[in-house]
């Protein structure tokens, strides 16, 4: 870990200077707690799709929102009077739930769901992994970005978009594919989800990023069609905090990563951008999604 002490106090001191401190660091574990989690995002088949309402987890049990689904090329329709909900893919199979009842049924024949759908807030939300699967569908709750991912049977990331002229098409492209990890990444000392996190990259690259939730950091390497966590640490330097290695092994390349970043914290976006001769600009931007978070470089 010594060489993660080396590096991270410089880099953080240098994202203090160029940011509010809870942009891209959060606050330590004794600060005052943040009041709204921030939301579970959903892609499907690498697109980042926008929810009426949040996504939520539920007895281990993701719940999206009955429209996401739409998105899928299903369709479905409310029965107000049954409080049923209808599920339809393009083969004519069918899927109805009932408000509040965990017996579903798939072309007539009933089915035992794991949670069943219900009405939050005036929004129907059905369980992500039962449904999706029962029309083939594949679903992947990534913890460390907490995005659920679901593609379909034939889905393949374009791995030549990845390395695209388009840097910010390739930088998309990157995010929208499910971190894997072959290690047991670490959790949050905050008692809920951060609302802010960042992507960094280095110059002209998207093919490697860290992430950070203000609390972790990980890095990701990105090969053909997979997307790869290498190494994951505790940002050490913030009073409090251990000198934690979650797993993987620290990269050599990891200062380079810091060249452009893009971050969120409560509903703003920002990022700053490094020239080749050091000098640091900044700028921020109206976001209106997930996706919007990854931009093009200001001129």
């Amino acid at each position: 870990m010594s060489s993660l002490k080396n590096w991270l106090p410089a880099c953080c001191i240098m994202l203090f200077m160029l940011m509010p401190p809870n942009v891209i660091l959060a606050a330590p574990a004794s600060g005052p707690a943040r009041s709204t989690a921030r939301p579970i995002q959903v892609n499907i088949d690498g697109a980042f799709i926008s929810a009426d309402s949040s996504p939520f987890i539920q007895s281990g049990r993701t719940m999206i929102p009955i429209r996401t689904l739409a998105s899928l090329g299903l369709h479905y329709s409310w029965d107000a009077t049954r409080h049923t909900v209808t599920v339809t893919n393009s083969s004519n199979d069918h899927f109805e739930m009932t408000q509040g009842q965990s017996v579903a049924y798939k072309n007539g024949a009933p089915v035992q769901m794991d949670s069943e759908a219900n009405n939050y807030n005036g929004r129907i939300m059905v369980p992500a992994k039962f449904v999706s699967e029962a029309f083939g569908y594949s679903v992947y709750y990534e913890k460390i970005r907490e995005i659920i991912f679901i593609q379909s049977r034939n889905f393949t990331p374009n791995a030549q978009t990845i390395h695209s002229a388009d840097l910010k098409q390739a930088r998309l492209a990157a995010i929208s594919m499910p971190v894997r990890y072959s290690f047991k990444p670490g959790t949050s000392v905050q008692s809920d989800h951060s609302q802010c996190f960042s992507y960094s990259f280095a110059s002209k690259d998207a093919t490697r990023y860290a992430y950070s939730n203000g609390e972790i950091t990980t890095v990701v390497e990105i090969t053909e069609t997979a997307a790869t966590a290498i190494w994951q640490a505790s940002e050490a330097d913030i009073p409090g905090y251990p000198a934690t290695t979650f797993g993987g092994v620290q990269p050599a390349y990891i200062s380079d990563l810091f060249q452009d970043s893009f971050s969120y914290n409560n509903g703003v976006y920002s990022g700053y951008h490094r020239l080749n001769d050091g000098t640091v600009t900044t700028f921020k931007f109206p976001g209106l999604s997930y996706t919007e978070l990854i931009r093009a470089i200001p001129e």
